[in-house]
């Protein structure tokens, strides 16, 4: 009996040392287990980085361009304007078509003082007078039919006009010389009938010369 005491005291001790050690290695595996295994630190969570967008460069603002002053301008000292010269306006100059017209008229004229028509002659002569002022013929030819007309002042005035715008035109001084004559005026009449034969041609003329001689020894 006291070997089975002292074999189970025995066997006691051996258990509690058994159960002591293995209490120790517990405690050792624990302390080790601490020591080499630690918690894992937390993982830092991602800083979200804020993405940069591009922003588009602000638009460069053109330089408006520098206005060049101008140089400065010389006032001109103002100059006297000469007065214009008064230039004379010249006469229109009858132009072919009335020409034309004009001595068609005349013709016309002519051949009504042939036949005594003085009335309608004396308006056809001055329609070619008012289109040809300065043609001669024409108050030559008015002068006699007035003169055929009887009408004595206006044919001198007329024959007058016609030596004054062609004064080599003998058959107007003819004319005249009889009205003078009509008139009583024998001087007058002499002095244009030896006009007429100093502007007669004797080769075109003979004719009218041969009659203004006989026409001066009727009245001398």
């Amino acid at each position: 009996m006291n070997r089975f005491v002292q074999t189970w005291q025995g066997q006691m001790q051996n258990v509690n040392a058994g159960r002591t050690l293995a209490a120790f290695l517990v405690v050792a595996m624990l302390t080790l287990a601490a020591c080499f295994d630690p918690e894992p630190e937390p993982t830092p969570e991602p800083t979200p980085t804020a993405t940069a967008t591009a922003v588009p460069p602000p638009p460069t603002a053109t330089p408006e361009p520098t206005a060049t002053p101008a140089p400065p301008t010389a006032t001109p000292e103002p100059t006297s304007t000469p007065e214009p010269t008064a230039t004379p306006t010249p006469e229109p100059s009858p132009t072919a078509t009335p020409q034309i017209a004009a001595l068609f008229e005349y013709s016309r004229a002519v051949r009504l003082l042939e036949v005594q028509e003085f009335d309608d002659s004396i308006a056809a002569f001055g329609l070619v007078i008012r289109k040809l002022p300065e043609f001669a013929r024409a108050y030559h030819g008015r002068g006699l039919a007035f003169y055929g007309d009887e009408r004595l002042g206006l044919a001198l005035k007329d024959f007058d006009t016609a030596i004054g715008l062609e004064p080599e035109y003998g058959p107007t001084y003819v004319a005249r010389a009889r009205l003078y004559i009509d008139e009583g005026e024998t001087a007058k009449a002499v002095a244009d009938l030896e006009t007429a034969l100093s502007v007669f041609s004797p080769v075109r003329e003979g004719r009218e010369i041969a009659a203004v001689r006989a026409l001066l020894d009727s009245i001398r």
